[in-house]
C-alpha cells in the first residue's frame, strides 16, 4: 500500500518482484543498482545461500525525479524463488503496490515459470487480492540465449491478463529499465484511481517526453560491476565490516517479526533494532534466544520439553544444515567472549534465526 507523507511531499510505493528461481530477479536488481545514478538508487542488500541464490529478499530503492514537486521513492523487492520460502513470498508481498513477474525463456523452465505464477496467486488470495485487480508486468528474461521460447508462447501460458510484457536480459540489461518503467507508470495510474479525495498536484505522473526512465535514472557514462552487499549464511562467514547505521532511510519498511509468533514478535525487533544502532552483540544475543524458542518448540512436537542440546539432534528435528548451527553457536559464542562482532555476523545471526522459524512454521 502506497504511503503518502503530504508535509514531506512524498510517495513511496513497493514493488515486487516474483518468478522462480534462478530466473533473473536478483540479476535486474543488481543491474539497477550498478547502472543508476547514485542521486537515484540506494544501497543494495541481498541476503543470499552461499550459492548465491536469494534466501529471503533482495531490496533496492529507488528515487524518482520530482513530479509535480512531488518525490516519488521506488521500494524495489525480490522474492525467493524456492517454493521452500513460500512464508518469506507471503511475507514480501503484503503490501505491493505493483508486481513484476520474472519468467524464464528457457523451455526447461516452464514448469517453473507455471508453479511460481500459481504460487503468485494463490498467496495474494490469501490477502483477499486477485492477480488481474493488481497493477503488474511480466519480464519474459533470458531472450539473450540461443534455445528460448518463443514470446507468443509464453503469453498464452502465463498472461491471461494481457498485462504488459516486455523481453529483457537482466545479465546485459535489455529491457530492464524499460519494465521498471511500465509497472512505475501503472502504479501511479492505479493510485490516481485510488486516490479522487488528493489534490491533483499531490498525484505524480511520468511524462510521456521525458525520454523514459532509463534516459532519467541511468548513468551513461559508467558501467560497473554489479555491488550488491551479498550477506552469506554463516558457514561462509567473511571478516569484512558493514557499516549498519548507513542510509538507514533506504531500510525496508517491513520486519522479519511477522515470521515469528505475536509473543516474540519483539525479540526480534529489539534484534533489528539492535543492528541499526550497531549494537551487534546484543543483537546476535537475541537471536540466539529466538533459535533456542524455536528448536524448544520444534523439539515439544517430538515430546522434548527442552531445546536440544546436541547439535546433531537440530537437523533431525528440523531439516536444517547442522554446519550452520554449529556455525551459529561459535558465533555466539565469540560475541559472549568479548570478541570483535561485525554488522555482517548480526545479519548472519539474524538470517539463520528466521531460516530456523520458517522451517518450523512448516511443521504441524
Amino acid at each position: 500500500m502506497a504511503t503518502v507523507n503530504s508535509l514531506a511531499r512524498e510517495i513511496v510505493f513497493k514493488i515486487v518482484y516474483y518468478g522462480p528461481g534462478l530466473g533473473g530477479k536478483t540479476t535486474t536488481l543488481q543491474h539497477l543498482h550498478a547502472t543508476a545514478k547514485p542521486e537515484h538508487r540506494g544501497r543494495l542488500v541481498s541476503l543470499a545461500t552461499p550459492g548465491d541464490r536469494t534466501l529471503y529478499f533482495d531490496f533496492l530503492p529507488i528515487l524518482l525525479p520530482k513530479m509535480r514537486g512531488m518525490s516519488v521513492r521506488l521500494q524495489l523487492y525480490t522474492v525467493p524463488g524456492q517454493v521452500y520460502y513460500d512464508a518469506t513470498r507471503k511475507l514480501v508481498l503484503k503490501g505491493a503496490d505493483g508486481l513484476v513477474f520474472v519468467a524464464d525463456s528457457q523451455p526447461s523452465r516452464m514448469d517453473a515459470n507455471l508453479e511460481s505464477l500459481q504460487n503468485l496467486r494463490d498467496n495474494l488470495r490469501e490477502q483477499g487480492l486477485e492477480l488481474s485487480k493488481v497493477p503488474h508486468v511480466f519480464q519474459y528474461n533470458k531472450r539473450d540465449l540461443d534455445d528460448v521460447v518463443p514470446v507468443d508462447e509464453l503469453e498464452r501460458a502465463l498472461n491471461a491478463h494481457e498485462a504488459p510484457a516486455i523481453k529483457t536480459s537482466a545479465a546485459l540489461g535489455d529491457g530492464v529499465y524499460e519494465a521498471l518503467e511500465t509497472i512505475a507508470r501503472l502504479v501511479l495510474e492505479g493510485f490516481e484511481r485510488k486516490a479522487p479525495t488528493l489534490e491533483p498536484t499531490f498525484v505524480p505522473r511520468l511524462d510521456e517526453d521525458d525520454g523514459g526512465l532509463s534516459a532519467v535514472l541511468r548513468n551513461i557514462n559508467v558501467e560497473p560491476p554489479p555491488q550488491v552487499e551479498s550477506v552469506p549464511q554463516p558457514e561462509a562467514i567473511e571478516p569484512e565490516a558493514v557499516d549498519a547505521t548507513d542510509d538507514v532511510a533506504d531500510a525496508p519498511e517491513f520486519s522479519l517479526a511477522e515470521l515469528w509468533p505475536e509473543a516474540e514478535q519483539h525479540l526480534v525487533r529489539q534484534a533489528e533494532k539492535a543492528i541499526a544502532a550497531g549494537d551487534y552483540v546484543q543483537a546476535i544475543e537475541l537471536c540466539n534466544q529466538l533459535v533456542a524458542r524455536t528448536f524448544a518448540s520444534a523439539a515439544g512436537l517430538f515430546g522434548a520439553t527442552e531445546a536440544p542440546r546436541d547439535p546433531a539432534m537440530v537437523p533431525l528435528l528440523l531439516g536444517l544444515d547442522g554446519r550452520r548451527y554449529l556455525a551459529f553457536r561459535a558465533l555466539v559464542r565469540d560475541a559472549r567472549g568479548g570478541a570483535e562482532v561485525t554488522a555482517r555476523q548480526a545479519l548472519q545471526a539474524i538470517a539463520f534465526a528466521a531460516e530456523a522459524r520458517i522451517v518450523r512454521t512448516g511443521l504441524p
